[in-house]
C-alpha cells in the first residue's frame, strides 16, 4: 500500500493520535502507556494518508517478548494489522535474545484470534483480569520489605518454583523451569523499588512485584503455603498500589488458578478475560523441570 508507512514512534507526533483510539479501550492503553515508559524504542507507528492510525509494541528485547498490535477501528480490514505484524517478525527474529513474543487478545475478540493464528501465534493460556478499587485492607504484622540484590536467587526460585507448579495444577503447558542468570539479577535491581519480599525467621517465604496499578508475580514458597502469607501479601501490596496513588488495583490469574478465590474474598472481581497467545522464534533455552534440591530439600 502506497499510502502506508510504518515509522519509529515520535511522541510529539503520535501520542495524541494514539490515545485517542485507545479512549475506549482500557487495557491497550495500559499497555501501551507501560511500553512507552520502559522501551519506547520499541514502538512503531503507522501512519496512513499521513494520520497515525494503529502501533505496533514491545516491551522489551529480551528472551519472552511482550508485543501488542493496534489498529485504530475505522482503518482495520486494510492490510495495516498484517504490515505491522511482518515489522513485528522482521525485527524480533533479528534479536538473538528473542526465544518467544506474547499477546493478549480479549476474550470474544474472534477476529483478533483468527488473525494472530494465522501469522503463527497459538494460545498458551487464558487469564481473568480482575480489578478493586476502594478502601484499603487490614494489614499483617508479618515484616515485609523492599528487593536487595542479595535476594537474587531466593526471589528467582520462588517465583519460578511457584510458576511451575502452579502451571502443573492447572494443566497449562509448556512447563518450565528458568535457572537464575546475570541479565535478569540486573533487571531486577534497577527495578529494586517495585519489587518486595516477605520474611518469616529470617528466611523470605514470598515475593511479588508492582507495576504501576498492577500486583504481579505474587508467589509463596510451595512448601509454606496454606499459612495465610498469601492473604497477608497481596493486602499489603493493595494497600502499597493505593498509597502511590492508585485509585483501582489490577491482577491478572491464570484460569483454574484456584488463587482467584483469595483475590475474590479480598474484594477483587472479574473484568475480563484475556487470552495469551505465543509465537517461537528460537528454541526454549528453559528447563523443563526444576533442579529437586531447589530449596535445599535433596
Amino acid at each position: 500500500m502506497n499510502n502506508l508507512i510504518i515509522e519509529s514512534y515520535q511522541p510529539e507526533r503520535d501520542k495524541e493520535a494514539i490515545s485517542a483510539m485507545l479512549r475506549e479501550d482500557k487495557q491497550f492503553d495500559g499497555m501501551f502507556q507501560k511500553s512507552e515508559q520502559v522501551f519506547s524504542d520499541g514502538i512503531f507507528v503507522a501512519r496512513y494518508d499521513g494520520n497515525t492510525v494503529a502501533f505496533l509494541s514491545f516491551d522489551g528485547f529480551k528472551r519472552k517478548v511482550e508485543t501488542t498490535i493496534f489498529v485504530s477501528r475505522e482503518y482495520r480490514k486494510r492490510g495495516i494489522g498484517s504490515a505491522l505484524m511482518s515489522k513485528a517478525d522482521n525485527v524480533l527474529s533479528q534479536q538473538s535474545v528473542v526465544e518467544r513474543s506474547m499477546g493478549a487478545c480479549v476474550d470474544g475478540d474472534r477476529q483478533s484470534l483468527q488473525f494472530v493464528y494465522k501469522n503463527g501465534y497459538y494460545i498458551s493460556y487464558s487469564s481473568s483480569i480482575m480489578e478493586r478499587g476502594g478502601e484499603p485492607l487490614p494489614e499483617s504484622p508479618i515484616s515485609i520489605r523492599q528487593y536487595e540484590d542479595e535476594d537474587y536467587l531466593t526471589f528467582h526460585r520462588i517465583s519460578e518454583i511457584a510458576f511451575f507448579e502452579m502451571h502443573e495444577k492447572v494443566g497449562m503447558l509448556p512447563s518450565y523451569y528458568f535457572p537464575p542468570n546475570e541479565r535478569e539479577r540486573r533487571g531486577f535491581a534497577e527495578d529494586c523499588n517495585n519489587r518486595y519480599v516477605m520474611i518469616v525467621d529470617d528466611e523470605i517465604v514470598a515475593v511479588g512485584v508492582v507495576e504501576g496499578s498492577e500486583l504481579c508475580h505474587v508467589s509463596v514458597r510451595p512448601d509454606l503455603q496454606s499459612r495465610g502469607y498469601g492473604r497477608a501479601f497481596v493486602s499489603f501490596f493493595v494497600n502499597e498500589i493505593l498509597r502511590r496513588g492508585e485509585k483501582v488495583v489490577t491482577l491478572g490469574v491464570v484460569k483454574g488458578n484456584p488463587a482467584k478465590k483469595l483475590y475474590e474474598s479480598l474484594g477483587f472481581k472479574e473484568k475480563s478475560i484475556n487470552h495469551w497467545v505465543t509465537k517461537y522464534y528460537k528454541p526454549d533455552t528453559r528447563l523443563s523441570r526444576p533442579p529437586v534440591d531447589v530449596f535445599g530439600k535433596g
